[in-house]
């Protein structure tokens, strides 16, 4: 029976261990095409009588030998842990630590971060077949209202229905069987996920041509798709640069997805490499076939898609938080170039990155030559050929992003999702939308079956706020944030829509090789950036009721390790509402305008020290004094930067004293206690990482920030704000 549930989600029930799942969706019979019921022991045909049994409430038809991401001895320990205690102490006690990258793929449910661009509603049935430890199956029953997970390896299943119980997610059926032994009926799903799959089934089913059994998977999986239904890919690209740079291909070796099939296949045989991801049988050849971009559109084609959207996961298939449609090259370029700006800032200067960016882009093999891709791929080009077709999220979204275009005295014209942006484990997502002319608008996107979702909702209401009061104060507030369009719930999900800011990027400029070069320049981005901050601050203070409630812990403006007199030292200090994530990031700069424009306001809060906003800007604009040849893998420039931008004199370090005394004129702040407020600012950056539990790349900018307090406390008189110095 289902239970309605907030959001438009539905529920069935379902009983684990020792009972039986009541489906959601029916199962056919693997013989006679019969209806199967389900009983305690078994699921037994109506028709033919036949029984697959049922273990521990979860149907099996098929299984496969074990393999996995670790050996079978270290899943029955994570099994036996994740019983006793829960599943997420599980897997964080044993890969949190040893295995970052397992623990993300098991534990962050933003590797299905593209669920807000998926053209199917809340109401909808989704298939997640081979769904390993459970994330995406997870992700997908809090936005979907029935979802089958399928899996064929006993173990993986034994650690999803812990989850799944745990978790009291009771809309999904979990079945045990193979893509061979698929017990649904024809047109039974409107998604269908096959993340990291499609490579495989050649493997698995080791007979045949390979691409002849890939088109067989792919044709039973279109059939069991609704006419309007979606299926989505992720997989690596066959011509991917990182295969011409020896990426481990799915044979266990390198370079094998480059070669002629024919030659790979020689090859494995010849090399019989252990791989402990598989058991493949290398006498057997080469049969874990990829393609590029167009090999894998004519594939589909071929197997009866009509369409195929692909996009760049720009960190991997299995970690989608940014993901750029292909077709909308200007994004992809932009990205590529600020990428390799970014690195050779950060990670040193190299001048075979540079000339790869360079020449990738210029014979346009950047676009074809993307490691990896999330493809989209529909049996019908029109989504209302199904009858039954739910309006999603994204289709609400272009309509609205588009009406406000044409609303201003536009050209009507079609409005497409260009860019998907999030984070690891956390719970938004920002989405861009294009039209042929630009840039039309943007969407922050969350669910509201998790953690901070409420965020979305605040962060739109002090926009609306602060729009209205920086326009009504004139140059050079006025036109300084994002103009507030609309706030939409769709199902589980809940979206801000926002104009787009004007300007680039500041981090994209300043990240420029030769930015430093010219001081002139940084100079006058420097002096908009301050004249900005001494505008809004005071209307900044009008805020400080709203945020009375949540402001930030003065004790954060202390670490652990100072001792009590230096904390009660602290007692006097002022409090200000200040943007709380100013880094150039978040601002956009028209240099022609001389206009700035400040995005992003979730983390505007009250009782943040002084010049706090500030100090996070210079922070990082990553300044040196020259510039920094490659490092050794795993080094940034991050301590270098902090000591020549605050601790040696420079004539970047001259500007920022001087503009950092004319701020604190305007704003009556003692020049004496500049140094005791970016002390407070390197501890309050510290435990705002920390705090930012939900990232877990927060984790690592949390030390750093330590790093730099304890620096800073060993070499005060050195600072360029200490009282000596200015």
């Amino acid at each position: 029976m289902l239970n309605s549930e907030p959001g438009g989600l539905a529920s069935v029930d379902i009983r684990f261990p020792d009972g039986v799942q009541t489906l959601s969706v029916p199962h056919k019979c693997l013989r006679c095409e019969g209806p199967v019921r389900s009983a305690p022991q078994a699921m037994q045909c109506a028709a033919c009588g036949t029984e697959w049994p049922v273990q521990d409430g979860v149907p099996f038809y098929s299984s496969a030998e074990y393999f996995g991401e670790v050996s079978q001895a270290e899943m029955k320990t994570l099994i036996q842990l994740a019983s006793q205690t829960n599943w997420r102490t599980a897997i964080r006690t044993r890969f949190k630590e040893s295995n970052p990258e397992l623990y993300r793929y098991a534990a962050d449910l933003n590797r299905a971060s593209w669920i807000p661009l998926l053209p199917i509603g809340p109401n909808s049935t989704v298939l997640d077949i081979g769904s390993g430890l459970g994330a995406l199956t997870h992700a997908l029953a809090l936005n979907y209202e029935r979802v089958v997970s399928m899996e064929p390896i006993t173990e993986r299943v034994r650690f999803t229905r812990i989850r799944l119980e745990q978790e009291g997610l009771t809309n999904v059926d979990l079945i045990q069987t193979t893509i061979d032994a698929m017990p649904f009926h024809d047109q039974t799903f409107d998604l269908i996920v096959l993340n990291g799959i499609l490579e495989w089934v050649a493997a698995w089913r080791n007979t045949g041509d390979p691409r002849n059994v890939q088109l067989d998977v792919l044709r039973k999986v279109r059939r069991l798709l609704k006419p309007g239904g979606v299926l989505l890919i992720g997989i690596e690209n066959r011509i991917g640069f990182e295969s011409f740079l020896g990426r481990v291909d799915h044979s266990g070796l390198s370079f094998t997805g480059l070669m002629p099939r024919w030659v790979a296949s020689l090859y494995l045989k010849m090399r019989r490499p252990g791989f402990h991801r598989t058991l493949l049988d290398s006498s057997l050849g080469y049969r874990t076939y990829t393609y590029s971009p167009s090999g894998y559109s004519r594939l589909l084609r071929e197997a009866g898609f009509a369409s195929v959207d692909h996009w760049w996961p720009r960190d991997g298939y299995n970690l989608p938080h940014v993901m750029y449609r292909i077709a909308d090259q200007a994004d992809i370029r932009e990205e590529a170039l600020h990428q390799c700006n970014a690195v050779n800032r950060i990670n040193g200067y190299a001048y075979r990155r540079v000339l790869k960016q360079r020449v990738m882009e210029k014979t346009g093999l950047l676009y074809s030559m993307v490691p990896d891709l999330v493809m989209l791929a529909r049996p019908s080009t029109n989504g209302s050929d199904n009858h039954q077709h739910d309006t999603s999220m994204i289709e609400r979204l272009e309509r609205i992003v588009a009406d406000v275009r044409d609303g201003r005295g536009a050209r009507p014209q079609r409005c497409h999702a260009s860019v998907l942006m999030g984070h690891q484990l956390r719970n938004k997502s920002i989405i861009k939308f294009r039209i042929p002319s630009g840039i039309a608008g943007i969407c922050k996107v969350a669910n509201v079956h998790l953690p901070r979702a409420e965020a979305v909702e605040h962060a739109y209401r002090l926009l609306q706020k602060l729009h209205g009061l920086f326009e009504s104060a004139g140059p050079p507030l006025s036109g300084s944030t994002p103009a507030p369009v609309t706030l939409v719930t769709h199902g589980p999900l809940i979206a801000s829509v926002e104009a787009p800011a004007p300007g680039v990027l500041l981090n994209r400029t300043s990240m420029e090789a030769n930015y430093f070069a010219d001081p002139q320049r940084v100079t006058r981005h420097l002096e908009h950036v301050a004249e900005w901050l001494v505008a809004a601050q005071p209307i900044l203070a009008r805020l400080q009721s709203d945020f009375a409630a949540s402001a930030i812990p003065f004790e954060w403006r202390t670490m652990p390790t100072q001792s009590r007199s230096q904390r009660s030292a602290l007692s006097d200090r002022c409090s200000w509402v200040q943007h709380g994530d100013f880094f150039p990031t978040n601002l956009l700069l028209d240099e022609a305008s001389h206009r700035l424009c400040v995005i992003d306001w979730d983390s505007c809060n009250a009782g943040y020290p002084p010049l706090f906003d500030w100090f996070c800007f210079v922070t990082g604009l990553y300044y040196t004094h020259h510039r920094v040849r490659r490092l050794p893998k795993g080094q940034t420039i991050d301590a270098l930067s902090f000591r020549q931008t605050f601790f040696e004199p420079s004539w970047f370090a001259d500007r920022i004293v001087a503009l950092t005394l004319q701020i604190s004129t305007a704003l009556h702040l003692d020049r004496d206690r500049i140094l005791d407020y970016f002390a407070d600012y390197l501890a309050v950056r510290h435990h705002q990482f920390e705090d930012d539990r939900d990232s877990g790349s927060k984790e690592w900018w949390g030390r750093l920030f330590r790093e730099f307090h304890a620096f800073f406390t060993e070499n005060q008189t050195r600072c360029i704000f200490h009282p000596s110095r200015i």
